[in-house]
């Protein structure tokens, strides 16, 4: 397994003060104010997927429109390690309701709230200018509206549908509520609308940029589709479901066929996902809880089994060299186990890592975004270790043997939690730590060196 340390975030920060969450990739967007008195206005920070720049987002200033402290009039690039700060040029008065750095930190996508809706924007992270790539057609709510192509030339984005013409019989008494339009906007301007309207749920590109899987409402029913990112042409259908009900259900439920449909990270276009083989009820008896199915582009073939489970799925991690870190358990009494598998040579699966029915949660694995798009399992010491990030440790744990280290763990009085890894190899984290008396503060963790530099000193 190859290993790629991530780029350095061990410079001191200016004490201009970045006060806000260091927020992790690839989640993006809206930063919410900080849940204290006098402390609603606390800029928000992103950290660029290549990690050498923070962008700043200072928060607008107490109005009366309900988006006080949600809402951002400043968008700075700081980069990190020396070099120019440049404040990107917005309108006057600008609202910016999301923010989504490019995947190569070159630019940073946002929206602006308008009376109609939100605008689209980019700006470029090094001269601070910015461009309007859509008026105010866009949803104003607080969710992402739109997700970049790993290229970054191009963003995909969920905008209001067009009402027909007057007089022009269409399917709007069909349309279902809340209902959008996918564009794909270019940095250069253009814009191609993509499919028919519809409520979307979650949106995923594919590592090569030429498939969507589209998560639509239908009312009654919840579709998975895999989508030709160019045509909008629906190439599978991989699920279809009941509806979103929020009812209470038991513990190790879920739901039956196909769930978890995502995009292997080592791969240009192959799905996985998961299936439940006793309906989705654990209170069925079963030797084999979950398989795991993989399919790749374009998408017409029998799916292709690479693992059975006796409990159920708890996540699968690419390795970037054609291998799968599979995690399965079960609630009652809990249980764990991690399996090394080989999807695409039929080997037997290998077990790292098994707890006994007391065993406590082991964690998540970290990941790396790899080149090119896709996310893969973050290793260090030449791909021999991999880390395990749970509610209040760091684990440090050996592909070979499966033995775990524990790097970290929060002290007392301070309630701490690890936001990012800077370098794996030479073990440096950033954690938010705070407590009854102290406000919330990011500090740099050396823990090879055992030492502690502040990167914020709020007080």
């Amino acid at each position: 397994m190859g290993s790629r340390s991530m780029h350095a975030l061990a410079l001191i920060l200016p004490a201009m003060a970045f006060s806000a969450p260091l927020l992790s990739q690839p989640r993006q967007g809206l930063a919410d104010p900080v849940a204290r008195p006098g402390a609603a206005f606390i800029p928000g920070v992103l950290v660029s997927p290549e990690h050498s720049k923070l962008l700043v987002m200072e928060r607008t200033a107490p109005a009366i429109d309900g988006a006080t402290g949600r809402t951002f009039s400043a968008l700075v690039v700081q980069p990190i390690g020396g070099g120019e700060i440049r404040r990107l040029i917005l309108p006057w008065r600008a609202r910016v309701n999301s923010v989504f750095w490019a995947p190569d930190g070159d630019r940073v996508g946002f929206t602006i709230l308008e009376e109609r809706g939100s605008s689209l924007w980019v700006g470029d992270a090094y001269t601070g200018v910015i461009r309007m790539l859509a008026g105010p057609v866009l949803h104003a709510g607080r969710g992402e509206p739109c997700r970049w192509f790993h290229s970054g030339e191009r963003l995909v984005c969920s905008r209001l549908p067009e009402d027909p013409p007057e007089g022009v019989a269409a399917p709007g008494s069909l349309r279902p509520p809340h209902a959008s339009q996918l564009v794909i906007y270019s940095v250069e301007g253009s814009e191609r609308v993509l499919g028919r309207p519809a409520s979307f749920g979650g949106i995923s590109i594919s590592p090569d940029g030429n498939y969507l899987i589209v998560e639509t409402d239908e009312g009654t029913s919840v579709r998975t589709e895999v989508w030709d990112a160019t045509s909008g042409a629906v190439l599978r259908v991989v699920q279809t479901s009941g509806s979103r009900e929020s009812r209470a259900q038991p513990t190790d439920a879920v739901a039956s066929g196909p769930r978890s449909v995502e995009w292997r990270g080592d791969k240009p276009a192959t799905l996985f996902w998961v299936e439940a083989q006793d309906g989705g009820d654990p209170a069925t008896a079963a030797k084999v809880r979950d398989r795991l199915f993989q399919l790749a582009s374009p998408f017409t073939g029998t799916p292709a089994l690479f693992a059975e489970l006796e409990f159920r799925s708890r996540g699968v991690v690419w390795t970037g060299d054609g291998l799968a870190v599979v995690s399965e358990g079960w609630s009652g009494p809990r249980r764990s186990r991690i399996w090394i598998v080989n999807p695409d040579r039929g080997r037997a699966p290998r077990l790292l890592q098994g707890s006994s029915a007391q065993g406590t949660d082991p964690g998540r694995f970290l990941t790396r975004r790899k080149r090119g798009g896709g996310d893969v399992l973050l290793t260090a010491r030449e791909g021999r270790v991999a880390y395990l990030l749970g509610p209040s440790h760091l684990d440090e744990i050996d592909l070979t043997t499966g033995r775990t280290q524990r790097l970290w763990r929060p002290q007392a009085p301070y309630r701490e939690q690890v936001v990012g890894v800077v370098d794996a190899d030479a073990r440096r984290i950033i954690t938010r730590r705070e407590s009854a008396t102290h406000l919330e503060n990011y500090l740099l963790r050396d823990l090879r060196k055992n030492k502690i530099v502040a990167l914020t000193s709020f007080k």
